[in-house]
């Protein structure tokens, strides 16, 4: 029997499998995002400092968004297909529009700051937060809710549920969260949030004698607290800040070093919460149950996976309870950037309510927390499809994550033995 014969392996395909395997495995390595948070926190804690004297008139904090603009920018090469890193951008060129910065200009050099012999470290400012870990860097964990509504927790369990009417986000001896979350007029079983409080408790020492209240509601985005002032406590250890009036607050607890953003996006709000894992901890011992740090109750969890499966091939708007088709709603999440459990979301509020103000919900908040925390990127498989073989495995081999660039690798391999065969 004569032996098979295979034709010579081109030079050109090894490579262009090559490339392919460059290009698939995660680049968020590669990426700079981090670096350039790294070089925007000391650039801000230098102004916060007053080491940073602009002499064109600008806020110092123009210097620390320029700075950070500038690594991004030196950073494309490597993250031009990052979601994140494109929305971490698009956010840095809209505080610089909000703080009428200019874009050309000085970025922050520290080691000019260093050869003075000036050392950059956080506030010195009474009411610092100081962790018990003095040796090791804080760790913060993060909270979100938006939509429909839909958690993510400080444990990084990603929820969808009802939680009609008032519940607790967080609550410990420092803060009392609180949202109420209605029906979405119309649209059945649906449900948002249209009320948010946040309670800071008594503390002598680095907030107030009395209790401080922030409360929003529909149409009502307050930039001060309850009793006029937007800040409280030692050179103003709590402090809110508007951001764009009427749509976006934040408040900041310097004491334990606490990051609150809350937006209004069309009726309803979003939530997103930074906060020291030791903070979070003393949160545990509260009966209360806290969204944020417990998640939904088993019963208040709607299965969202499910739901996008079996309305996925529905095409008559009357002929289903929907009020978006999924193809539509998938197409307009993939214009809003968002990815993942945020695009999910996205695709199964659309389809639910058919409020398009949605879709830039899940943006904001996917962007309010990735300003936050950068390291959340890492955690990103940037996905803008329904992965609904996640939904309904088959029996056989379901694909992780690291399938392609294994198969690539194995690819490369055979390229070679080919080659090697017929040389």
């Amino acid at each position: 029997m004569a032996s098979l014969s295979y034709p010579p392996m081109p030079p050109i395909l090894s490579l262009v499998v090559i490339f392919i395997l460059v290009y698939l495995i995660d680049t968020s390595n590669a990426c700079g995002m981090q670096l350039c948070y790294d070089r925007w926190r000391t650039a801000a804690s230098a102004a916060d400092n007053g080491l940073i004297k602009p002499p064109n008139g600008e806020i110092p904090a123009c210097v620390a968004h320029r700075t950070h603009l500038f690594c991004l920018i030196a950073e494309e090469q490597h993250c031009r297909t990052n979601l994140q890193y494109q929305m971490t951008k698009r956010g840095i060129i809209h505080k610089m529009k909000n703080d009428k910065c200019s874009a050309v200009g000085d970025a922050f050099n520290a080691s000019a700051v260093m050869d003075k012999g000036i050392i950059i470290r956080p506030n010195n400012l009474i009411c610092t937060f100081r962790s018990k870990y003095d040796k090791t860097p804080i760790k913060y964990q993060h909270c979100g809710l938006f939509g429909d509504p839909h958690l993510r927790t400080f444990k990084d369990e990603f929820q969808t549920c009802k939680v009609e009417g008032a519940w607790s986000l967080v609550q410990n001896k420092y803060i009392m969260i609180m949202v109420t979350n209605n029906p979405v007029k119309d649209h059945g079983a649906a449900t948002a949030t249209s009320k948010l409080t946040v309670v800071i408790k008594k503390n002598e020492d680095c907030a107030s004698h009395d209790f401080v209240t922030y409360r929003a509601r529909t149409n009502y985005l307050p930039g001060t607290f309850e009793n006029g002032r937007s800040d409280v406590g030692p050179d103003k250890s709590v402090a809110i800040q508007v951001m764009e009036p009427g749509k976006h607050v934040e408040i900041y607890l310097r004491f334990i070093d606490t990051t609150i953003r809350v937006r209004q996006i069309g009726r309803y709000f979003t939530f997103a919460i930074k906060m020291p894992q030791e903070i979070v901890e003393q949160s545990l011992g509260d009966d209360t149950q806290q969204l944020c740090v417990q998640g939904c109750p088993e019963q208040e969890q709607i299965n969202y996976k499910k739901y996008l499966a079996e309305k996925r091939k529905i095409m008559d708007l009357n002929q289903g309870d929907i009020a978006m088709t999924s193809e539509r709603a998938s197409e307009l999440c993939r214009q809003s950037q968002v990815v993942d459990f945020y695009f999910d979301s996205c695709v199964f509020d659309l389809m639910t309510t058919g409020d398009e103000n949605f879709t830039i919900a899940a943006h904001q908040l996917l962007e309010d927390l990735t300003e936050l925390s950068p390291d959340i990127v890492k955690t990103q498989e940037n996905r803008t499809y329904l992965n609904y073989e996640e939904i309904h495995p088959s029996s056989g081999c379901r694909l992780k994550s690291n399938f392609i660039p294994w198969t690539c690798a194995l690819a490369v391999l055979l390229c070679f033995l080919f080659d090697q065969r017929n040389s």
